[in-house]
């Protein structure tokens, strides 16, 4: 079952910033009613902007409206989710504590990390983060869709699996 939430994403350059060898874009982040969403993010690196479309995928505009598709897996080695037309990438979070930081499917941690009681409760349900207990990892496949695109992920099957399928009636 995925997970969506929209998001309007508007640049800021007040925000770049260099963290180490890593350039990070600013945004500020909104609701589509224009409010701001109360959440941490507030810049991304050349991945987080390359999966949601922003930084020269922008194309010379100053915002975006960003439907942002989460949906959890039962693990690392589950088949990807595909969104026809769409990138969609694999990650995990970990809890610990209040706290969920995102990692890559490597295992290398990324920058984004969630806080409960800080980040918008519409955030921390979107990625899962108050479904885990200290200490406990969620698998999950994230993609960045056109807002008004409908979310119908295709999912490729494995060998075992084919036999077992539900055959259409005639």
């Amino acid at each position: 079952m995925s997970r969506t939430l929209t998001l309007l994403f508007r640049r800021d350059p007040s925000r770049d910033r260099q963290t180490d060898k890593i350039h990070f874009e600013g945004y500020v982040v909104h609701w589509p009613d224009g409010k701001t969403v109360d959440i941490s993010l507030d810049a991304f690196c050349k991945h987080g902007q390359r999966l949601l479309g922003l930084g020269k995928h922008l194309a010379g505009c100053a915002e975006k409206l960003v439907k942002l598709v989460c949906l959890p897996i039962s693990g690392r080695d589950d088949d990807l989710n595909r969104i026809p037309g769409f990138r969609v990438r694999r990650f995990y979070i970990v809890r610990t504590g209040t706290t969920g930081r995102l990692h890559f499917m490597d295992g290398t941690p990324t920058a984004t990390v969630f806080e409960v009681g800080r980040d918008d409760a519409r955030i921390i349900h979107w990625i899962g983060l108050n479904t885990l207990n200290d200490g406990e990892t969620q698998w999950c496949d994230i993609a960045a869709v056109e807002a008004d695109t409908a979310v119908v992920p295709h999912r490729r099957f494995r060998r075992s699996e084919i036999g077992t399928m539900p055959l259409a009636a005639s």
